[in-house]
């Protein structure tokens, strides 16, 4: 995955995708320069906040220079070439929508849940079955999976203080609490029962949905004092 925070992406518009593109750039933090003469009325607002630079006007030679990422969808798809020839002369990372011959990379389909993020790529060979895979797998993964991560996260340094010295124990209490129920739980918005399943498979107590032990609720307290997210996402006495 490219970390595009604070970097600066050269969007050559005007396509009928360009208002979508272009959001989804500012929202992984991209500093967004569009160059388009067509109207756009859905990245006005976006203009006036101060969060893209527009130049109204069409691609002309020479405008890739001070960037390494452009993403090209004009219109006219015969400037992809164009483009394609100066983004290889200046080194630059270039994405031609709907035209892989003239694409350094591609762009997945890209399912998020918090944390977790699950890309799907046709290779360029069709898009839309990518979407379409996309959509199956939002219904697969829902929004409990952001709060199971959230949690799962939380319990690292626990993890961790209970099994310092030995990684098979730490990987043994992370497949049991992965294959607990917890999940299931979250799903039902039982949110403080998973925390109880999930600390009780970390010290592996065989009734997995049994409530947490004295000692695992003592151990995750302790902790929770030296460490604020964890208190937070526990819920334990600090």
């Amino acid at each position: 995955m490219l970390d595009l925070t604070g970097r600066e992406v050269l969007f050559v518009g005007g396509g009928w995708e360009t208002e979508a593109k272009v959001r989804g750039l500012l929202e992984v933090g991209a500093k967004v320069t569009l160059l388009s003469p067509h109207a756009h009325p859905g990245l006005e607002p976006l203009l006036h906040e101060g969060r893209l630079r527009w130049l109204r006007r069409g691609y002309q030679r020479g405008d890739l220079a001070g960037f390494s990422l452009c993403f090209a969808h004009p219109r006219e798809r015969s400037l992809h070439a164009l483009i394609a020839q100066e983004a290889r002369e200046r080194g630059v990372w270039l994405n031609a929508v709907d035209d892989p011959a003239h694409c350094d990379f591609i762009l997945p389909a890209v399912h998020r849940q918090g944390e977790l993020v699950i890309a799907v790529s046709t290779s360029g060979a069709a898009p839309a079955l990518g979407v379409r895979i996309k959509q199956g797998l939002a219904q697969a993964y829902g929004p409990e999976y952001a709060l199971y991560l959230q949690l799962l996260r939380s319990l690292r340094p626990l993890v961790l203080q209970s099994y310092p010295h030995d990684f098979e124990a730490r990987k043994a209490a992370w497949y049991r609490m992965i294959d607990s129920p917890a999940l299931e739980r979250l799903a039902l918005g039982e949110v403080e029962e998973a925390r109880e399943i999930l600390l009780a498979a970390l010290y592996h107590q065989h009734n997995a949905s049994a409530s947490t032990s004295a000692p695992a609720l003592a151990s995750a307290s302790a902790l929770a004092s030296e460490t604020p997210e964890l208190a937070l996402a526990l819920e334990v006495p600090s």
